[in-house]
């Protein structure tokens, strides 16, 4: 969903603010101004600091719409402002009813990293706690972009990449879409997106070696994570090969996925107004494994996102919206939701999920061995602070 989408969400029922939700009130404005990068202490830390200006904003959009629109997502601080100056400032309403959110560090590689039990990349998920209360969260983009720049500087071809390695919207496209199996077409438009809003956009060679040099830096910083996508790829050509038609498994949460793709029968006709305009029979009812194996990874991945929410928030009782692996609650219940997310993502990641992805597939360990796990534990999500931030 986009910022603007978020920012009109309002519960029917509030919370009253207390001692206890005021510093998450502060943490989800100072997010929603300087984003998920820093600190809980710097973000709080900056709404303290800055309500007057939270009120400002609220007296008058308009003329302090300089102010406001440079925020990491705008329509939601404006929400925040609204919500500040009405419940905090005036005391015009009693409760607070405006959501406040967390979403999952780049949640696909948080799940495949925990199902390897692999210490580098939970650590750059953020699925192992801080070394101290101070400490930023881990930022995965910028890690590749680090690794990128090192590869970059050791190669006189590359050399000339140098200057765009440093804008993280330049690794975020790559890192969070790859996992999803995006092309590489994907993701030298979305890098070129993101530099022309920067105004620094090159050429298309350029852009296309940008692509290249990120993704084997994401390789190399996730490398189980990488090792289980292309696993992936096997097992679901070993399942196509002992005569399936569809992809079906079982979550942790006692659901049954079946990912079944149809092919179709079309004919082209190339119009004097339209261009070239398809029409004919769009499901023949015939399997395409090339679209079942195209998204096979994405599905899986996308079923354990949903699955870690079912086993958090299934008998949850309070206030709570999702999208995708962004949840948001009031702020008096935001430390319980967070308790619960980590509970839900170790019950959800616990025992081989991968072994027993392949057995549901009917692929024997003989025809496609199974992954290791590492020796990183689980336990440690538990102290983990920044796995939703």
């Amino acid at each position: 969903s986009t910022d603007f989408e978020k920012s009109l969400l309002r519960f029917r029922d509030g919370c009253r603010v207390t001692s206890q939700s005021l510093p998450v009130i502060y943490a989800a404005i100072g997010k929603a101004y300087l984003g998920s990068r820093d600190s809980l202490r710097t973000r709080t830390k900056w709404t303290a600091d800055h309500q007057q200006l939270l009120n400002a904003v609220a007296e008058d959009p308009i003329a302090t719409i300089k102010e406001w629109s440079a925020a990491d997502e705008p329509w939601t601080f404006l929400q925040l402002c609204f919500e500040w100056h009405s419940v905090v400032t005036l005391k015009a309403e009693k409760f607070w009813k405006v959501p406040v959110e967390v979403d999952a560090t780049a949640s696909g590689l948080q799940l495949l990293s925990a199902m390897r039990r692999d210490p580098v990349g939970m650590k750059y998920v953020n699925l192992l706690p801080p070394e101290s209360e101070a400490d930023d969260p881990q930022d995965a983009y910028m890690q590749v972009l680090r690794v990128a720049e090192q590869m970059a500087a050791k190669s006189a071809d590359h050399t000339h990449l140098l200057p765009y390695l440093k804008y993280r919207a330049v690794g975020k496209p790559v890192v969070m879409t790859a996992i999803y199996g995006a092309t590489h077409w994907s993701f030298t438009q979305k890098i070129k997106e993101a530099l022309l809003k920067a105004g620094d956009c090159p050429d298309q060679p350029t852009l296309n070696a940008l692509a290249k040099l990120i993704y084997k830096a994401s390789r190399k910083v996730f490398p189980a994570a990488f090792e289980t996508l292309d696993w992936l790829t096997k097992l679901g050509e070993h399942a196509h090969k002992q005569g399936a038609d569809c992809f079906r498994w079982n979550t942790p949460t006692g659901d049954t996925v079946h990912l079944v793709a149809y092919g179709c029968d079309t004919t082209k006709v190339q119009t004097a107004f339209n261009g070239t305009v398809s029409f004919g029979q769009w499901n023949t009812g015939k399997p395409d494994k090339r679209e079942q194996l195209k998204s096979f990874t994405p599905s899986f991945v996308h079923s354990y996102d949903a699955a870690v929410l079912k086993e958090s928030f299934t008998d949850w009782n309070a206030p709570l919206s999702v999208i995708h692996d962004c949840v948001l609650v009031l702020p008096s219940d935001m430390d319980k939701a967070l308790d619960r997310l980590r509970e839900g993502f170790v019950s959800v990641t616990s025992g081989d999920p991968l072994a027993a992805l392949a057995d549901d597939l009917g692929v024997a360990a003989a025809k496609l061995e199974r992954l290791d796990q590492g020796e990183q534990s689980l336990d440690s999500v538990y102290q983990s602070k920044y796995m939703f931030n």
